[in-house]
């Protein structure tokens, strides 16, 4: 699986974090993702994850392998070594048989199985079989290719390349992430920061670790505390330990 982890939070920072998703769920627009109950965050308890509404309440119990944020009332989650899909009540909408997934957009889901990527719907029933090869790491997070924005390490160093193998973003950092909502990870001098499509350094690398953004906020750490930036780099709420 190419992409990286979203918001991690134990039950003794559940509440550290609940200011920040007030003030997220306060703020987003309406989306198909976001059904009348709210939004739900996933969380990470005793190495299982489940998922938390925006007051911190446990809504779905810590019970999948790796979760990642609803898209479409549907949630990616992985269970053992297999990625399959949650509805907003914690079952399995689409059972975990995928070596590969990725986000729903629009109704589908890029899936790999039997080393092929198709199309799913909702239901698990395959809708597009794309007649060129879909690499995962030109994938964003709507589940849609973005030629233009595949990572690539070249020697040592990490840039970005488009489809047909030509350098978009030069090879300049330690370490890149795929794009997450038009922002990319990236590692300078060991700190971390973000990009944007173009190669500009969006957010100062500054940080000790860094989260893909996930609903316009990305979880950050910095001297062993975390905190919750916006895509100005503003803290939404201070690095708290």
């Amino acid at each position: 699986m190419t992409t990286c982890l979203h918001a991690i939070c134990t039950p003794s920072k559940i509440l550290m974090l609940v200011g920040a998703l007030t003030l997220l769920h306060g703020c987003r627009p309406d989306s198909e993702e976001v059904s009348s109950n709210g939004p739900l965050f996933p969380v990470v308890d005793g190495g299982k994850w489940g998922y938390v509404n925006h007051r911190g309440e446990l809504v779905i119990e810590p019970r999948f392998d790796r979760a990642w944020p609803f898209h479409g009332n549907r949630a990616l989650v992985r269970v053992g070594e297999r990625y399959g899909y949650s509805d907003r009540a914690g079952e399995m909408a689409i059972p975990a048989i995928y070596t590969d997934a990725w986000f729903f957009s629009e109704g589908l889901a890029p899936v790999e199985k039997d080393d092929k990527w198709v199309y799913i719907d909702r239901d698990g029933k395959v809708a597009v079989e794309p007649d060129f090869n879909l690499e995962a790491s030109f994938l964003e997070e709507d589940g849609v290719p973005r030629p233009e924005l595949g990572r690539r390490r070249i020697g040592d160093s990490y840039g970005y390349v488009n489809n047909a193998g030509d350098v978009v973003i030069e090879p300049q950092y330690n370490q890149a992430w795929n794009f997450v909502e038009g922002m990319a990870r990236v590692r300078i001098n060991g700190k971390w920061g973000f990009i944007d499509p173009k190669g500009e350094l969006a957010i100062p690398a500054s940080y000790d670790l860094a989260w893909d953004f996930a609903d316009g906020l990305a979880l950050v750490e910095v001297d062993s505390m975390y905190g919750y930036i916006d895509k100005s780099g503003a803290y939404i709420w201070e690095p708290t330990r």
